[in-house]
């Protein structure tokens, strides 16, 4: 096992766009963690950058304590799974897979064969054994290629998008076969993905990149719970935070479906800001049009239902409100700010599925008060994160 460190790692993409600005990033001796963002080009450079491939401009890349930033890729002893697999052409799977293993000094081929075969029945790629890559379809190649890391006994894993390409069906399957091998054998690991979900249910730990700059790392419960900036609440989350621009008035915040009164907590978050930005979870509305639903002194509203989306599980409903033109330019300087789509004109609250619900019907909802997030609309960050 071994411990991965990025301390103020700098890189400009050939574009001469800056893909990594700043990034520090630790990932513990055997724990797994999950790098996630918007942009893939940012979240592969990171690993590319830890491996050896790219020279960072700045920064310092350390494997344990030793400095490997300007090391070759054979001394610092990563498995890398490349979003484009990287296959041998010319070698069948069997190969493919025991490749990478076979050139280690000294390794041990019993162990080997083992770990090959097993590697080879859990990915289902045992019927496949003598095909070269361009026989296999997308998904067994991703699979022959996270084989190969597997079975190399390196000093960690790196895994770039490794499950884009299964299917719904085998693709909590292959995740479980990573998971358990990693667990077995205690091997740091460290993810990128583009599904957030996945993230939050296969790491130890999750660090958010965007605009090239790690915006927050620690558990997902803790990312999810209590985001460090609107960027980490919005991009978390399906459907993501709602956000709604807030007016002071004496000790209430105006939003534009609901007024929320200033507790302590509130009232010493915005401080004397005129305007803050509002963020309420989706899970965190309660319908109470029929009756109570146990919550009080919380955040209420009644407003219409503009559209209805049925999960199975859960419903959401859609509850729309106007802004002001000039209020739309100002989000709109927000978003230009984080480069990502963080508000829209409707809430939406999730409500159980068995709630009688449908388009133009009125709603009751209620918000428990301590579930009301506010963030500085200057800076993004969370004014209430504890």
């Amino acid at each position: 096992m071994s411990s991965l460190h990025l301390r103020d790692v700098t890189l400009t993409a050939p574009s001469g766009r800056r893909v990594l600005d700043g990034v520090d990033l630790d990932v513990p001796d055997g724990a797994s963690v999950a790098v996630i963002g918007p942009s893939a080009e940012s979240r592969t450079a990171l690993l590319r950058t830890l491996v050896g491939l790219e020279w960072p401009d700045s920064g310092t890349v350390l494997i344990d304590d030793e400095d490997v930033t300007y090391a070759d890729p054979r001394t610092r002893d990563l498995a890398m799974v490349f979003a484009d697999h990287a296959l041998h052409p010319r070698r069948d799977v069997l190969d493919n897979v025991a490749f990478a293993a076979t050139l280690r000094r000294k390794h041990d081929k019993a162990a080997l064969a083992d770990a090959v075969e097993d590697v080879l029945d859990q990915l289902a790629l045992r019927d496949a054994l003598d095909l070269k890559p361009d026989a296999l379809g997308a998904d067994q190649q991703q699979r022959v290629a996270i084989g190969r890391a597997l079975v190399r006994g390196a000093r960690a894993w790196l895994f770039d998008d490794p499950y884009s390409a299964q299917a719904e069906r085998i693709r909590p399957h292959v995740r479980s076969v990573v998971q358990q091998w990693q667990a077995q054998r205690e091997r740091t690991s460290l993810f990128t993905t583009s599904v957030v979900a996945e993230a939050l249910s296969l790491v130890d730990q999750v660090a958010v990149l965007h605009q090239g700059r790690i915006r927050q790392v620690g558990e997902p419960r803790e990312l999810y719970e209590n985001p460090a900036d609107m960027f980490v609440a919005g991009y978390l989350g399906s459907p993501p935070m709602n956000l709604l621009p807030a007016f002071r008035e004496g000790q209430q915040l105006v939003t534009p479906l609901a007024t929320v009164h200033l507790d302590d907590r509130l009232a010493a978050a915005v401080g004397d800001r005129p305007v803050v930005i509002a963020g309420i979870r989706p899970e965190h509305c309660r319908d109470a049009t029929h009756g109570p639903v146990g919550v009080e002194g919380g955040v209420e509203f009644t407003t219409r239902v503009d559209d209805v989306e049925w999960r199975g599980s859960s419903q959401y409903a859609y509850l729309g409100f106007d802004l002001e033109p000039t209020l739309v330019e100002v989000l709109d300087e927000i978003e230009d700010m984080f480069e990502f789509d963080l508000f829209q004109d409707f809430l939406v609250a999730e409500v159980p599925p068995d709630q009688p619900l449908r388009t133009g019907m009125s709603i009751h909802v209620v918000v428990p008060h301590e579930r009301v997030v506010l963030f500085d609309p200057d800076t993004g960050l969370n004014l209430t994160r504890r």
